[in-house]
């Protein structure tokens, strides 16, 4: 294949390297632990030089043609492993079959692709083999996720580390990486901020795009931006997870259009105008604020990019199927002092009323009841989330995987459900508690300071309540028999806590005082009046 002429930062004419996301290594898995002599040998040669129960790198035609004897993605950076998890569910979609609108044909297809065990290579081939251009990652018409416009358009080319989110750019402060601007930045991982910057992007400035009369820096935020993503997950199964993270038809968008993932289609969007979803692989893979276009070496590093805005407008309003809905504010924001578990209830109930918002479980989960038992026995929830501000403030990401939980969908098991949601409840109203109190004493210890303190005071003793009450959690759920803790926890929190109060004689009065609060059997003390943080 031949190597195409590009412009590197400064001017430097340089040559774009042939690299391929469908063949080049690029995903981060983990091979499954424990496979027989037959499937080592298989996997020796679809994926040379992995081995049993280790880490690998693989191109999208290794990742979907093994995926029977992959664990799952070891990707280290959350909201790329969730960027790539969306990818891939669009083109399972394709791969798999799912792709018919047709609810029943939907779940037998299903039923018979789990039942098979794997993809079908033939089926694969004929995905990606016809338009092998838009699988590059540098250079020719249609680079991988790529607005190649933006090379008449899109201004000066920034330095290959503008594409690296943890990089320090321009007045930002450092984040993690070090690694200067300048330092070129490898396929696999350009590949990897490249799908970051597409569904995280920040909204603000960015570089100058000038189209159809039309010059502007201002974006738009990525459509995932600061929330939270939820995957079904299959712990030993990349292939069951895969195809499971497929929503069914009931939940597509229905919007006038051909639907199309970006890579399967001809024509490259109007920057000028949104359209909505037309269905599920525009929905899982087509949404993007931002257009992104990178200039590559000889070697396959990115020593350029221009990223700035794909669209003038906002992005029209869709149901993304792995987060959870609120009835106003849009979806459930990433958050990381909020453990995972908080929120479990919400996953498994369709449903979950709140004070003041209604919670709506991610719709991909809305069919996963009809599983065979003894498969839904073993899946378990992927959640990943990054901390961020709508416009460009990133705090942290983070990542938590669940026990085997979702047997006790509502569907499939209301009892457990209901049981679930109503020890998350206790939870929350202990917690509740707990802050009630140590309010009261730290007033009545301290009458002239300013409340501000206070808030720091109850904060540390609360963020100690819910590292603790996890593990009450998941011990109460996987022994029903046995009641949870959480009241002993909230006054050992409290205990804690309070020793700083009580160096006067108010103080111990107010500490005694608001502990009896704490003391008083559950019937005597009423519930939180909303969630407590």
């Amino acid at each position: 294949m031949p190597l195409r002429e590009v412009v590197g930062v400064g001017g430097r004419s340089i040559m774009s390297h042939p690299f391929r996301v469908d063949r080049n290594p690029c995903v981060p898995v983990r091979v499954r632990a424990g496979l027989t002599a037959d499937e080592a040998e298989e996997l020796a040669g679809l994926v040379p030089g992995a081995t049993d129960g280790a880490t690998a790198m693989v191109g999208l035609r290794s990742l979907l043609t093994a995926a029977h004897l992959l664990a799952d993605l070891n990707v280290p950076e959350p909201p790329i492993e969730a960027m790539w998890r969306r990818v891939l569910a669009a083109i399972t979609l394709r791969v798999g079959g799912l792709d018919t609108p047709h609810g029943e044909t939907w779940l037998d297809s299903r039923e018979d692709l789990l039942e098979y065990g794997r993809f079908d290579t033939a089926r694969i081939a004929d995905y990606f083999d016809p338009a092998p251009e838009r699988w590059r990652l540098y250079g020719g018409p249609r680079p991988f996720l790529q607005d190649p416009r933006l090379a008449d358009e899109g201004g000066d080319v920034a330095s290959p580390g503008r594409l690296v989110m943890t990089r320090a750019s321009g007045a930002n402060a450092l984040w993690t990486d070090p690694t200067p601007q300048d330092v070129p930045v490898g396929a696999k991982d350009a590949v990897a901020w490249l799908l970051a910057w597409i569904g995280y992007g920040p909204s603000g400035t960015a570089g100058t795009r000038s189209r159809a009369g039309r010059s502007s820096h201002i974006v738009k935020a990525g459509p995932h931006r600061a929330v939270i993503s939820y995957f079904p997950h299959h712990p030993d199964s990349l292939f069951t997870t895969l195809v499971l993270s497929v929503p069914a038809p009931s939940t597509w968008p229905t919007n006038p259009g051909i639907d199309l993932a970006p890579w399967e289609n001809e024509n490259l969007p109007d920057p000028l105008t949104s359209q909505p979803p037309a269905g599920p692989a525009s929905l899982l893979a087509g949404r993007a604020a931002h257009a992104v276009l990178l200039n590559g070496d000889d070697t396959g590093q990115t020593v350029g990019c221009r990223i700035t805005w794909g669209t003038t407008t906002d992005l029209p309003p869709a149901t993304d199927p792995y987060v959870i809905e609120r009835d106003t504010g849009g979806p459930l924001r990433a958050s990381r002092s909020r453990a995972v578990w908080r929120d479990l209830d919400a996953l498994l109930l369709h449903q979950r009323p709140g004070d003041k918002n209604t919670l709506r479980r991610p719709t991909v989960f809305d069919h996963l009841a009809e599983l065979d038992p003894d498969l839904l026995a073993h899946l378990g929830v992927r959640a990943l989330g990054w901390d961020q501000e709508r416009r460009d403030l990133d705090r942290a990401w983070y990542s938590a995987t669940t026990p085997p939980v979702l047997r006790h969908l509502a569907e499939a098991d209301p009892d457990s459900a209901a049981a679930i949601a109503a020890t998350h409840r206790s939870a929350e109203a202990w917690a509740w508690q707990l802050r009630r109190a140590l309010s009261a004493a730290w007033r009545g210890a301290n009458p002239l300071r300013h409340k501000d303190e206070q808030h720091g005071f109850v904060d540390q003793s609360a963020a100690r309540y819910w590292e603790r009450a996890e593990t009450e959690f998941w011990t109460a759920i996987t022994n029903p028999d046995t009641p949870p803790a959480f009241q002993p926890l909230a006054i050992a929190c409290f205990d804690i806590n309070a020793t700083a109060l009580k160096s006067t004689a108010r103080g111990r009065r107010a500490t005694a005082e608001a502990r009896a609060q704490l003391t008083r059997s559950p019937r005597q003390t009423a519930g939180p009046r909303r969630p407590a943080a």
